[in-house]
């Protein structure tokens, strides 16, 4: 679910930021960098929530051992003080693999780099056989406080 809604939600974007979408298909050596942003950008999963195994003073905040704890990713990957303009859907962004999307340390992702590596290829391939994909309607959202994604979002193809 998580790759094929960042599927989704990159072309979504690209027709919300249709500079961007212009600036890949002028420069397909943009993939590497716009994968990991459709990545951000979208969130796929909203929050991860973990139990801490032991008392933990967190700035001003006490954390108690079996105390639940969520880590928003949607707030990390909007997070001015670590992104630059985490607002801006930018698929040339420096250092666009810094983000949140798959989790951080021991809980990582296992499988990032096969979601990303899928994205590439899948981006690739609409790239040499479709000069655009236009966006016709509202998407319909998954709803879900876990899952962001999409339901539907009616397209219009064009083969080039």
């Amino acid at each position: 679910d998580t790759t094929r809604n960042s599927l989704t939600g990159g072309i979504y974007f690209m027709n919300q930021f249709p500079e961007q979408f212009e600036k890949l298909k002028a420069n397909h050596k943009l993939i590497p960098k716009a994968v990991p942003e459709i990545i951000r950008y979208q969130t796929p999963l909203a929050y991860m929530r973990r139990t801490a195994t032991k008392d933990v003073q967190f700035h001003d905040q006490q954390i108690r051992e079996g105390d639940k704890v969520a880590m928003w990713y949607v707030s990390g990957n909007r997070d001015a003080t670590v992104i630059e303009n985490p607002y801006q859907f930018d698929i040339a962004r420096d250092n666009p693999r810094h983000h949140l999307s798959f989790g951080f340390g021991i809980h990582r992702c296992m499988g990032n780099r096969l979601a990303e590596m899928q994205l590439r290829i899948v981006w690739e391939e609409i790239l040499k056989r479709f000069h655009d994909i236009e966006v016709v309607g509202d998407p319909l959202r998954v709803q879900s406080f876990f899952v962001k994604g999409y339901e539907d979002l009616p397209v219009i193809i064009h083969a080039c």
